[in-house]
């Protein structure tokens, strides 16, 4: 008996690389028939292949044209991007696949909003820039919007506190919520801006009043997308986790709580990851102990905390409060080295010869027991300062601390050696109200205190990364670009510096040259300009090296309660000093890359809501001194006028042009400085200047300063 024949399977239909290759093969737009016979479909196959080509259309490969018919974007000169739109109504499109931005000019915007997926038309040039106009909007990006709710006549509608986004949005009477006009509010878009009508949109959220400091931390909050609240079930993990320290843990560690451990850290510090202690020996051996909270003995991989802390990536830190990676029952009690309470660690145990020579070191999980909570104000007061006082309270500590500033000194030294760049950068310490408003915005210069943390959690970390080699997790920090290290050059001979071309090769020459500046008044500036000019440090799967500080092996391990990074370092480490063969986490390279690239954009968000808090608290502290004069040094000069950072509040405003009315001034970019036409005055980058504050923009946080000395016929002559 002759078997049945076998039916074929049905053909497939054809992918998406298949429509595209068609589409090239043609040359030329199709309309949906032409492209079915092109690719041979079969009538059970056309309806797969049209909904492809509306795909292929979404993602901008494709362009719907007049008439029915498809077109390659690319052959068109149709590039998709994301919009990004200037406060003062223009914009640019970055390309998905890379290249140069394209400009938009106001008018070719048309109903784009600041965040939407756009196909663009290049239209031409104006030198080396490529204009363009936005032809179709793939995608709205923005769908919450937060802004003041203003009132006129029978209007409401919310000013958008995003300057970016150009309209406000109109808000219907029976959409309010309850929200009152002068209230900070949160509001979902119902309608997006055409040619002739404002966005729309109704009230999801009342935040409070715009003068609240509360309200302000939670724009940041918002704009920025951060995690603000832990879901329940977290929560509940984390109540679930035990303080009580169990017997057999505590025996099979290594018990260091006879040590003399202390944290120190800045005076509103939330949680404590780090614990030092040094011993020095007999023929100036020294031996470093660094304890890091054991925060992975704690949270298990994959649990619900893990995920939630791997999808934060980082703690973040505002002067009235912090958005953390943990909940605050481990992050600032369970796992913190609180004072006089046992606590379980990762102890790096550094030995270094008289010279400061690293000889050995090891790694343990351990119990320790911090004996003081101790700041860098004090620490530095008691290394430096002969109040009898202070240091009879704190005398068991006083030679271990003499110890530690000597020992950070030889690593400093030892660092410099190799070319790491041993720069100092002021930071903002805000000063609150009993309302969490900003009376003071102080400037922070980094004290031999913060050096010895600095040095300490520096030599852990690098300990711990040359131990594991690879695979890993690495915080690198690549060669800087040859473009931005050539402006940086230009940018010293203004100041008539020189800087050698081997600088960007050899980060030696680059400390050599920061030493020789450190001596002027100049010295915090050129630092500022030469961290804008480096590549940014970032995570990597791939061991890089770290050019800033002159290593080849470099991670982070030393906070792994405000860090996700430094907590899947502890956990390789661990597996690997407990001889597991299978490690916590992936360690396959794409794997690795990925997380690496996940965690750095954590970290960068962090970073841009820090600032613009600070930004926030900076112009609300200068909303009240408008009027009082300030001393300041020159920071950036440019064609429409020059950039002041003042010395008595950490803060920077503008001198505008128009500002100067004593002459007409040109701007000489080569030199840095604006020259009198007449007077031949000159201003330039780094000079002394006395400002007035005069007016304050608190919702574009603009600072407008004038001169304060009086006008004066004849200035300094033009070098």
């Amino acid at each position: 008996m002759k078997g049945r024949k076998r039916r074929r399977p049905p053909r497939r239909p054809p992918g998406d690389q298949q429509i595209i290759i068609a589409f090239q093969k043609a040359a030329r737009p199709l309309l949906p028939a032409e492209l079915h016979q092109l690719l041979n479909l079969t009538p059970t196959q056309t309806g797969a292949v049209d909904q492809k080509v509306e795909q292929l259309v979404a993602r901008g490969d494709l362009v719907s044209l007049k008439g029915g018919r498809y077109g390659l974007a690319e052959k068109m000169n149709l590039v998709v991007g994301d919009i990004s739109v200037h406060p003062d109504g223009y914009g640019f499109v970055t390309p998905e696949g890379g290249g140069q931005d394209i400009y938009l000019t106001g008018v070719n915007l048309k109903e784009a909003w600041h965040g939407d997926r756009v196909v663009v038309r290049i239209e031409g040039r104006r030198g080396r820039r490529r204009e363009g106009r936005v032809i179709r909007i793939l995608e709205r990006r923005v769908h919450e919007v937060i802004g003041l709710l203003c009132r006129s006549a029978e209007t409401y509608y919310l000013q958008p506190e995003e300057e970016r986004f150009l309209f406000n949005l109109i808000i219907n009477p029976e959409s309010l919520a309850g929200a009152q006009p002068g209230d900070m509010v949160r509001a979902r878009v119902s309608n997006y801006p055409t040619a002739h009508l404002n966005p729309q949109g109704e009230i999801i959220e009342t935040l409070g009043a715009v003068e609240d400091a509360a309200v302000q931390t939670r724009l940041v909050i918002l704009k920025y997308g951060l995690p603000d609240e832990f879901p329940p079930e977290v929560l509940a993990e984390a109540r679930a986790v035990s303080q009580e320290l169990d017997p057999k843990t505590l025996a099979s560690r290594l018990d260091l709580r006879q040590l003399p451990w202390v944290t120190i850290d800045g005076e509103s510090a939330r949680d404590f990851d780090d614990g030092v202690c040094v011993v020095k020996k007999p023929g100036g051996h020294f031996t470093l102990y660094v304890a890091i909270a054991d925060v992975s003995h704690y949270v298990t991989p994959g649990s619900l905390m893990d995920q939630e802390a791997r999808m934060r990536g980082t703690s973040i830190y505002f002067p009235q409060r912090a958005v953390h990676m943990l909940p605050e029952r481990l992050s600032t009690d369970i796992c913190s080295l609180r004072p006089d309470t046992d606590r379980l660690a990762v102890a790096v145990i550094l030995e270094y010869d008289r010279l400061g020579r690293l000889k050995k070191y090891r790694f343990a999980r351990a119990v320790v027991r911090n004996q003081a909570r101790l700041t860098y104000r004090l620490v530095q007061r008691l290394l430096t300062g002969k109040d009898r006082d202070l240091r009879h309270n704190y005398r068991p500590f006083l030679k271990m601390l003499n110890w530690m500033a000597e020992l950070c000194l030889l690593l400093r030294e030892r660092r410099g050696e190799r070319g790491s760049l041993l720069m100092s950068i002021p930071e903002a310490e805000v000063v609150l109200d009993e309302k969490g408003w900003p009376t003071d915005v102080r400037r922070v210069d980094q004290l031999a205190a913060h050096q010895i943390i600095e040095e300490f959690m520096i030599a852990a970390n690098e300990a711990v990364a040359t131990y594991l080699g690879e695979p890993s997790l690495f915080r690198v920090h690549e060669r800087p670009d040859p473009a931005k290290m050539a402006a940086f050059r230009a940018f010293l001979k203004s100041l008539d510096f020189s800087l050698s071309k081997e600088a960007g090769r050899d980060p030696r020459v680059l400390r050599e040259f920061l030493e020789e500046v450190k001596q002027t008044p100049l010295a915090p500036m050129v630092q500022l300009m030469l961290l804008r000019s480096l590549k940014q440090a970032r995570y990597a799967g791939e061991n890089l090296g770290h050019y800033g500080l002159a290593t080849e092996w470099y991670t982070h391990f030393t906070s792994p309660i405000r860090r996700y990074p430094d907590l899947q370092v502890h956990r390789l480490l661990l597996a690997r000093l407990a001889g597991k063969k299978k490690p916590p986490f992936s360690l396959k390279p794409e794997d690795l890359e990925a997380q690496a690239t996940h965690l750095s954009k954590r970290e960068r968000l962090g970073i841009e809501a820090e600032r613009e808090m600070l930004s926030r608290m900076q112009v609300r502290c200068l909303a009240h001194r408008v009027g009082e004069t300030f001393t300041g040094r020159i920071t950036g000069v440019n064609a429409f006028g020059f950039f002041v950072s003042l010395e008595e509040l950490y803060a920077e405003g503008l001198v505008r042009l128009v500002d100067l009315p004593d002459d007409y001034y040109r701007y000489q970019e080569a030199q840095q400085r604006l020259v009198g036409r007449r007077t031949r005055r000159s201003f330039r980058l780094g000079d002394e200047v006395a400002v007035r504050v005069a007016h304050v923009d608190l919702k574009r946080r603009h600072v407008n300063l004038v001169l304060a000395e009086p006008d004066r016929d004849e200035g300094s002559s033009e070098d």
